[in-house]
């Protein structure tokens, strides 16, 4: 049932068995067995993929309140933080696992130590089919990526901070936003997941042509470079006590925005997800 939801969402066999970890004889295998139980034609073979019919649209339905139900199984029973014992798999772009996550984790661990936390990269093509399957429990992210049909909850509101090492040499010759353009710059690629459009804004509205030497893929490589290079960076404000920097503080900054957690509806009654919920939200991050 599960397989045959995501072949509605996602109208491609190769798609579905990628996000399941299926082989695509598997998923072709289940859908023959869909077919061998119903009468009714299911999907059209097109050229972009395949097409579901009226009747399988129907059907989808009806197997998403099963789910939900099955899903929901355990919700009215006891539920003992202390003695739960299982995996909680939680999706979290690079700024949350460096940000939020870690934090979470040391609290969570406390007051529930049989709980295992399987940490996955955020992926917005993939995360919306990973939560309504039930591989995946919770997503924490940029607002902006996260698929909107989701229960989404707001964590906190972020911007761009300007940061240095802490050995910098150029620390104290900036003081305004002008005095950027005089100094080597580092840049995150945009690869979708960053903002890195927000700070090309702000710089313009103050006039400064920043001069990028290198462009990295990744936050997680900028405390290394920034160990060797006296260049200038942006990074989301939580993350500048997570690193090795100072930070250069304006007047004005870049444009916020928002950080989310956000959950399939299914799980939404779930007692262990409340909680997780719960201390997601209650986090004061560095």
């Amino acid at each position: 049932m599960r397989v045959f939801v995501q072949l509605v969402r996602e109208k491609s066999v190769s798609k579905v068995a990628a996000e399941a970890g299926l082989t695509q004889q598997a998923v072709s295998g289940y859908l023959k067995r869909l077919r061998g139980e119903f009468q009714e034609e299911l999907f059209l073979r097109q050229s972009n993929g395949l097409q579901p019919t009226h009747f399988a649209f129907e059907l989808c339905a009806k197997f998403e309140r099963v789910l939900e139900e099955v899903d929901s199984i355990y919700d009215d029973l006891p539920f003992d933080l202390a003695s739960a014992n299982q995996t909680y798999t939680i999706i979290a772009n690079e700024y949350a696992q460096l940000s939020y996550v870690p934090l979470f984790v040391r609290a969570a661990t406390a007051l529930a130590p049989n709980i295992t936390f399987n940490i996955i990269d955020f992926d917005h093509r993939t995360h919306e089919a990973l939560l309504a399957s039930g591989e995946a429990d919770i997503v924490i992210g940029f607002g902006e990526f996260i698929d909107q049909r989701l229960t989404l909850a707001p964590i906190q509101q972020e911007h761009y901070a300007c940061v240095v090492n802490e050995h910098s040499a150029i620390f104290e010759q900036i003081r305004q936003p002008a005095d950027l353009a005089a100094f080597p710059h580092v840049a995150m690629g945009n690869n979708g997941y960053h903002f890195s459009n927000t700070v090309d804004a702000f710089l313009k509205e103050q006039g400064v042509e920043r001069r990028v030497i290198a462009v990295l893929p990744c936050y997680t490589a900028l405390q290394s470079f920034l160990s060797v290079n006296d260049v200038v960076a942006f990074v989301p404000s939580t993350m500048t006590r997570l690193g090795n920097f100072k930070t250069i503080e304006f007047a004005v900054e870049p444009q916020s925005f928002d950080v989310v957690a956000a959950w399939h509806r299914r799980v939404a009654s779930n007692p262990l997800h409340q909680w997780v919920v719960e201390q997601i939200l209650s986090l004061n991050a560095p």
